[in-house]
This record gives structure tokens, sequence and C-alpha cells, in this order.
């Protein structure tokens, strides 16, 4: 696994030029507590964290612009020097200056062979710290739990791993996936089945790791041909990816919650 190149804060506002605001958005109140996103940067980095890619959501509101959220996503130099694998325990800060989000803190999954940053949503991956008092310490604290889980994490995708799906319920967790994308299921520009295509030899097996990632691709990365009804009959339609910050966030965590209830079940039905 190539080491990444580890991003100053000047390359960070490059991407993400929101992450420089240096005062809020206008009309916030007097509770409000600043803190500029380039200083919890820089203590993460002092906690062993550092930042890789960083990018913002688009605004159609002028006065929002440059304060908009955020994410920049960090990693630890040791995935690199000990032991490298396929997959690596990242975390992800989110955040926005005009009042749309708290500071978040989300343990993620990279899987090199695709470039997929899978979320984790597990309560002891994900931390959340108001910009009204806004506490330092907490706030590492929170960094070095989720590098205390990675080893929990990184066990738990080796569980995954050695779960296997029959075709039916493959088909299963695909249409419970579809749903989280699609409210009108009879309008859908594409089926669950699709969501199971494989993109590459890597992802032949029938393990239930194997599964979430070819569905999170395809739901998060789009480019799966479908098509849509409309009055003048159907047309082809290609799925896109998921820009906006925050779906990709909600959807990702959705589909790892997903994922273990999945597994859940199997192990019950091993058991029985």
């Amino acid at each position: 696994m190539t080491a990444p190149i580890f991003m100053t804060n000047d390359l960070i506002v490059k991407y993400a030029s929101a992450a420089g605001a240096t005062e809020p958005v206008d009309k916030v109140s007097s509770r409000y507590t600043f803190v500029p996103t380039l200083d919890a940067v820089d203590l993460l980095r002092d906690a062993g964290w550092f930042p890789i890619k960083a990018e913002q959501s688009g605004t159609r509101i002028q006065d929002k612009e440059g304060f908009q959220k955020h994410s920049i996503r960090f990693t630890r130099n040791e995935n690199f020097v000990m032991n490298p694998k396929d997959e690596r325990v990242d975390l992800v800060l989110y955040n926005s200056h005009d009042l749309g989000s708290s500071f978040k803190l989300i343990a993620s999954v990279w899987r090199l062979v695709c470039g997929n940053g899978l979320m984790i949503a597990s309560d002891f991956a994900n931390f959340t710290h108001r910009h009204v008092g806004f506490n330092q310490n907490d706030f590492v604290e929170s960094a070095d739990k989720i590098t205390a889980a990675a080893t929990v994490i990184n066990d738990q995708m080796e569980y995954l791993k050695g779960i296997s799906l029959g075709y039916d319920e493959q088909i299963a967790y695909a249409a419970s996936a579809h749903r989280l994308v699609y409210e009108d299921l009879d309008n859908a520009p594409i089926s669950p089945e699709q969501l199971l295509t494989q993109r590459r030899f890597a992802d032949g097996s029938n393990s239930l790791w194997t599964t979430f990632n070819k569905v999170q691709e395809n739901i998060i990365k789009g480019g799966v041909k479908g098509k849509v009804n409309g009055e003048e009959g159907s047309r082809k339609v290609t799925t896109r990816a998921v820009k906006a910050l925050d779906r990709n966030i909600k959807l990702n965590q959705a589909l790892w919650v997903l994922t273990e209830k999945m597994a859940e079940l199997k192990s019950r039905s091993i058991a029985a």
C-alpha cells in the first residue's frame, strides 16, 4: 500500500475553502463559539491523524459560500509502516461554519482496490462536538477512541468476510439498500439486482463484505445504467454519484447498519 501525501493546511483550503474560514457566517447567536476547522485539524495532527483528502459541498446560497459543509479525511502513518492491508481505518472530520453542522468525527474504512470510504455507524466510532462550549480535550479524546477502535473494526471486517450469502440473501440485501436510495420504488431507474453489479475481479466472492462493497460502490459512485418512464415513453439514464456530503455520510452509515443487521440474522440462522 503506497503512503499518501499528507496535506498542509494551505492545500486543505485549496480543495475546501470553507475549512479556512476565520469567522462564522453572519447572524450567529452570541452563544456561538467559533472554532476554526484548521485548529481542529492541528489537534488531530498532534493526536497522530494526518489529513489526506479535503472536499466541500456546493451551495446555491451566496451568503453561505465559504462557510458550507466540508469534510477532511485523515489516516495514521502506521497504516502504511506496520502491516499494510487492502483496507485501513481512517477518520473523517465533518464540519461547517454556516450553522449547518457540528464537528463530527467518524471512523471510516478506506478500501484501496476501489477508493471507497465506508463510514462506520457504530456508536463507539462516531462522535459529535458542538461549537458552543467546544472542549479541545474532549475532541482529542474522541479521536483517540477511534484510534483504539481500529482493532475492533478490523476484526469486524474479517468477520464480515467470513459470512457467505446465497443469491437470494444477496438480493434481499440489495433490495433493502435500494429502499434507502429510492422512495418511489415503482419509478426507480434501476433494479435492486443492478446494485450487485461486479466492477472488478476482487469482488467475485459471495461474502457479506463483498456484497456490502459492491452495493455501496454502485450507490455512492453511480454509473449504473437504467431507465425512467415518462409521458413520452422510457429513456435511458445513468445513475449519478452521490456528491452531497451529508447524504454521502447518511447513506454510508445506513449501509453499515444494514450490513450489521444481515450479519446478525446470519448468525442467528446458523445457531438455530
